[in-house]
């Protein structure tokens, strides 16, 4: 999902697996590896290092977008980190985001709360991409700035708009999984009391007849 580019930033780059994978592609032809503990950004060196990428691979420490000037990557990429951390590291370097004019996203958890964060703050989702690897199921999301819609709708928010049109391979997984969480929580409320366990119980009912409906379709 990463669009040919002059310079990549990747952030929490671990091992530096992906730039030194999309450099030796000729997919970009630079990237600065962010990390912001010294471990990790030791370890990404040593790999840079390791395939003879020093020239092209620059490792920098620091917390998110920091490290960054504005305009000095024209993509940004964001993965293996929660949603949640994810909108906290845009939100701290809005202009270093926007000035990327692209980010790639691949949060592991709460990615319904990332979606809603991303549109409510003047991105738009251009394209989604569904992996898996060991019976577990990956997300990404490349979104630019830009004015769009302003919400997303709940299916939208957990399924991805993109891949609710496209209905790629490991769809049909994606939307088991959404359901045995919403099945799971709504297990857990038979026992509880009170109107707000009710009016929560009732909306997922709904919501599960919706994703009974996906899986019929």
């Amino acid at each position: 999902m990463v669009p040919p580019t002059e310079c990549l930033a990747d952030i929490g780059t671990d091992h530096a697996l992906l730039p030194i994978h999309l450099v030796e592609h000729g997919v970009v032809s630079r990237v600065i590896a962010v990390e912001k503990a010294v471990g990790p950004a030791a370890a990404a060196r040593q790999a840079v290092t390791a395939a003879g990428l020093e020239d092209r691979i620059e490792v920098r420490r620091g917390e998110g977008l920091e490290p960054l000037a504005a305009g000095e990557a024209g993509a940004i990429v964001l993965a293996g980190m929660g949603g949640q951390t994810i909108a906290g590291i845009l939100a701290a370097g809005t202009a270093v985001a926007r000035a990327a004019g692209l980010i790639v996203v691949q949060p592991m958890n709460r990615i319904g709360f990332l979606r809603r964060w991303l549109v409510q703050n003047g991105w738009v989702i251009r394209a989604e991409a569904l992996a898996a690897e060991k019976r577990r199921l990956y997300q990404a999301v490349a979104a630019a700035p830009g004015s769009g819609r302003e919400q997303l709708n709940w299916l939208e928010e957990e399924l991805g708009p993109c891949l609710l049109a496209a209905r790629p391979p490991f769809f049909e997984e994606l939307v088991e999984k959404v359901l045995r969480r919403y099945e799971q929580e709504f297990n857990g409320l038979a026992e509880a009391r009170g109107g707000g366990a009710a009016h929560r119980r009732a909306e997922l009912a709904q919501r599960l007849e919706e994703l009974r409906g996906l899986l019929k379709r």
